[in-house]
């Protein structure tokens, strides 16, 4: 999420789960006064909304800037069917493929997605919720013809 996608996301309705314990901090001066000016131009969110969204936003981009490593191939398969039909100007067949492979993130990436998976099915299980929220693996996908 992009910090002027915020816009969007303080223009819509709520509907996040919080975790049981609060949290809390000392913000810096300037940090403050920036808060207490986005809630008087958000009226309808609080200072605690806006920095959770805040905070959402920022884990969001470091997570797409930490690096990704290549790790163990998981699996393999081809994508699209074979078509027999398709012939080259000599008159043989001509079979276009390409292949996914799915391999395990083993960069930094990789082991924050999997250590927030971790952390994410505990505080679910705390809060005895029986539906898990959806979180993206840790995998490199890689199409190749």
């Amino acid at each position: 999420m992009e910090p002027k996608d915020l816009l969007k996301v303080w223009d819509a309705p709520d509907h996040s789960r919080l975790i049981p314990k609060q949290i809390s901090i000392r913000l810096p001066i300037l940090v403050g006064a920036k808060i207490a000016a986005l809630q008087e131009m958000y009226p309808s969110k609080g200072k605690s909304q806006i920095i959770v969204d805040l905070l959402a936003t920022a884990l969001d981009q470091l997570e797409s800037g930490l690096p990704s490593k290549r790790g163990m191939l998981l699996e393999e398969e081809p994508e699209g069917p074979i078509d027999p039909d398709l012939d080259n100007p000599r008159g043989a067949a001509v079979v276009m493929r390409k292949t996914m492979r799915i391999y395990e993130d083993a960069g930094l990436r990789g082991h924050f997605l999997r250590l927030t998976k971790k952390h994410l099915r505990g505080l679910e299980k705390e809060l005895g919720i029986e539906e898990p929220v959806k979180i993206d693996d840790a995998v490199i996908i890689v199409d190749e013809e």
